[in-house]
């Protein structure tokens, strides 16, 4: 469903559903193995919200991206456990200023909400998977990240972009070591990697900058 106005509001409201009959998902053989398996049915469902809104003039607009995301087992092993890393909640915000006809700036945000630290169910899990479960939870901490950037349109053909991520400097990274006979997972609260990452590694303060140049 689409939303436009002549003052430069527009929206849009996605909905999707996925139902698989015999979703290929990974699974682990052990603590530093991975392989794939047929997980039988399971089902991917959501909502997607998308707008922008113009501020106190049409040179400042508040764009909004917001995802809602479920996902379910409906058999097998796993019955009941999530499909995948998928948080729940999503949103992304941006808030846009034309300065001048060359220069435009914009300040963002990135949330994302819980994600599901294992897709296995407790029964399923290796005995260091349990280990972290029972100390760190079912679930990876949602975290929120500022960024800001700037164009500069130097000629016709010639743009100059420039990017800090993670403006505030917030630091995701702590992790500890788990392990479990010859078994071993460094796991945190916002992802954990063994044979394989879940959640988001997030680097500290960042810098980017691009020249493009169109002919």
């Amino acid at each position: 469903m689409y939303y436009d106005n002549p003052a430069g509001l527009n929206a849009n409201v996605t909905g999707f559903m996925t139902d698989f009959s015999n979703k290929i998902v990974s699974y682990s053989i052990n603590d530093n193995t991975n392989s794939y398996v047929n997980s039988g049915k399971a089902r991917l469902h959501g909502v997607e919200f998308a707008g922008t809104l113009p501020l106190w003039s049409e040179d400042v607009t508040l764009s909004l991206n917001y995802t809602w995301t479920r996902s379910e087992q409906r058999d097998g092993d796993n019955k009941g456990a999530p499909l995948s890393y998928t948080p729940e909640h999503m949103v992304n915000a941006k808030l846009n200023w034309q300065i001048t006809e060359e220069v435009a700036s914009w300040l963002g945000a990135r949330y994302r909400g819980k994600t599901p630290r294992f897709t296995q169910n407790y029964s399923s899990l290796s005995a260091v998977q349990k280990k972290v479960y029972d100390e760190k939870g079912e679930y990876l901490k949602a975290w929120t990240v500022v960024d800001a950037g700037l164009s500069w349109k130097m000629t016709d053909a010639l743009t100059l972009n420039a990017a800090v991520n993670n403006l505030l400097n917030k630091d995701y990274s702590d992790v500890s070591l788990y392990s479990a006979g010859k078994s071993t997972l460094y796991a945190g609260d916002y992802f954990q990697t063994g044979s394989s990452t879940t959640g988001y590694v997030i680097p500290e303060r960042n810098y980017w900058m691009s020249l493009n140049y169109q002919f």
